[in-house]
């Protein structure tokens, strides 16, 4: 299955996300649409934390794709697409120690560089569709809130990236990613995902409802839930809000 693009620039929203479910509901969107934010004033990361984004220096923007060939069971797949995506394109451009930090966030040298937010629609026993919203870090150079580790492109190569263009660049990194999953290539998905994952195979500390620990990734389930082995050597099994890395 060949998945085409449309992208579509508007100069400021409060969330591409938002915007695009609003979308969804007049029936606006076909499979492949993109909506890019010149300025987004409300971009939400993670666990509902603020995406700094300074205007026009970053890629803010979301993508909607139809997934009806998707079961409900293997709804990561697509997280696992995306940050995968990111990952090759930042590889292309010769970016070194790049991972990519459970669930969704890409790290370049332990400070990160990109943030994924998805919206997923159920029918069934399928992912219906789903609204992947993204923020990289390109020109930025000074970062004002208090998140703790903001990296650019620009701040590592000292180069000023032409946005338009570097977008439809990744999302040709998209389209190979989405094919490996259409063409049946899941495994090598899975197996590319764990190779880059941060912290995959190292023992770190956590901290869980319990209080701290130290621990071993060993995975992520079909679920997107992070898989740990403790010193006791049971495994333990974590989804986004019950756990926390050191």
């Amino acid at each position: 299955m060949s998945l085409e693009f449309y992208i579509k620039t508007i100069q400021e929203t409060e969330s591409t996300n938002l915007l695009m479910l609003d979308w969804k509901k007049k029936r606006l969107l076909k499979s492949g649409v993109v909506l890019r934010a010149i300025n987004q004033t409300g971009g939400i990361g993670q666990r509902g934390n603020f995406w700094e984004s300074e205007r026009g220096k970053n890629l803010t923007f979301s993508l909607y794709l139809e997934t009806s060939f998707i079961s409900a069971t293997d709804i990561f797949q697509l997280n696992k697409l995306i940050s995968l995506s990111v990952y090759d394109y930042l590889l292309n451009k010769k970016i070194v120690d790049v991972k990519i930090k459970w669930p969704n966030d890409i790290y370049i040298a332990n400070k990160k560089v990109a943030g994924m937010l998805t919206h997923n629609s159920l029918l069934g026993d399928k992912l219906e569709y789903s609204i992947i919203g993204l923020g990289l870090n390109m020109n930025q150079l000074i970062f004002q809130s208090d998140a703790p580790n903001p990296i650019s492109l620009k701040k590592i190569t000292a180069v000023n990236y032409d946005l338009e263009k570097e977008l439809k660049s990744l999302l040709q990194f998209v389209k190979v990613r989405f094919e490996q999953i259409t063409n049946g290539k899941q495994n090598k998905l899975n197996t590319d995902y764990l190779g880059c994952l941060y912290g995959f195979g190292e023992k770190r500390q956590f901290k869980d409802e319990f209080g701290e620990f130290n621990g071993t990734i060993k995975g992520v389930d079909s679920y997107g839930r992070l898989l740990i082995e403790k010193d006791t050597k049971k495994l333990f099994t974590y989804d986004v809000k019950s756990i926390a890395f050191l």
